[in-house]
């Protein structure tokens, strides 16, 4: 019924994650785990598309392998969400709004994120994060978080994960924005994880998601939202510009992400900005040219 695909490279969280599936998955749940051992052999994306070809089921559940399930008979109620003949992928966290500039699938208003997971680190607490009221069980979603993602394998066969992208970063972005675009993704609130690590938002996760939304437009039959818009844009042009040269080109680059129907005042504020970077581009360059 279900194929687990895992790419594993922690002895010790895999094998309590195993343990933990087969107490949690429900009694006569039939499942495998497809383990595809990746100490760094291989980019997440060929990891998956190798265990989805080993994969024997129906439904596909893609997992990152520092978690455990904290609710019992999950198993049926995945199968249950992804029954729906509509439904593309779903996750335990990710956002209904897809911003022209490039961000993760978290994005500056929460009304737009969803999550339903215990986030456990080194530096904090158990702490359950939830924005699901009682009684709700799933929320429309576009992007979703790579650490549970679940689909059809008649759906995935259609998107795939992509292979150009190397590494361990914006794979999930691409995968659940491209299958947003042909079925309905969504978030769900009834079935809890703990995950045991944080995201790595480094330039190689920025220039990867860059990357991917120059092919991924954002029409997702979404009532636009300026101010988002123009906060994403913002965020996303300090971000650039601390990880590239101030130049001609890298302001070009930018530019295509652009949000064209902001209003005047807003459109006035960002190209201040513009004039800021580029009037201090000496001082923002040194960095680069003392490495």
């Amino acid at each position: 019924m279900l194929s687990i695909i895992i790419s594993s490279y922690q002895p010790h969280y895999y094998d309590q994650l195993v343990k933990n599936i087969n107490e949690t998955i429900g009694n006569d749940f039939v499942y495998e785990i497809v383990q595809i051992q990746n100490p760094n052999i291989m980019g997440i994306t060929r990891a998956y598309n190798e265990g989805a070809l080993k994969a024997m089921y129906d439904y596909f559940l893609f997992l990152h392998e520092d978690v455990l399930f904290k609710t019992q008979d999950w198993g049926l109620k995945l199968i249950s969400h992804l029954d729906h003949p509509d439904t593309g992928a779903i996750g335990i966290a990710g956002s209904s709004y897809v911003p022209s500039a490039p961000c993760g699938w978290y994005i500056n208003n929460s009304s737009y994120n969803h999550i339903y997971c215990i986030q456990n680190s080194k530096k904090n607490a158990p702490s359950l994060i939830s924005t699901f009221q009682s009684g709700e069980t799933e929320k429309r979603a576009f992007a979703l978080d790579g650490v549970f993602i679940a689909t059809g394998k008649k759906n995935y066969k259609e998107i795939l994960f992509n292979e150009n992208l190397t590494g361990f970063h914006g794979y999930d972005l691409d995968f659940s924005l491209r299958m947003a675009k042909k079925f309905k993704n969504f978030v769900i609130g009834d079935i809890l994880i703990e995950h045991f690590s944080e995201g790595n938002p480094d330039q190689k996760w920025f220039d990867n998601i860059t990357e991917i939304r120059k092919n991924i437009l954002p029409d997702f039959n979404q009532t636009a939202d300026m101010n988002v818009e123009k906060k994403a844009f913002l965020e996303f042009m300090k971000k650039y510009f601390s990880y590239h040269l101030i130049s001609t080109r890298t302001i070009r680059e930018t530019l295509r992400f652009f949000p064209k129907r902001l209003n005047f005042r807003d459109k006035t504020e960002i190209l201040k900005s513009y004039f800021y970077y580029i009037r201090y581009s000496k001082s923002y360059n040194k960095k680069f040219t003392n490495e």
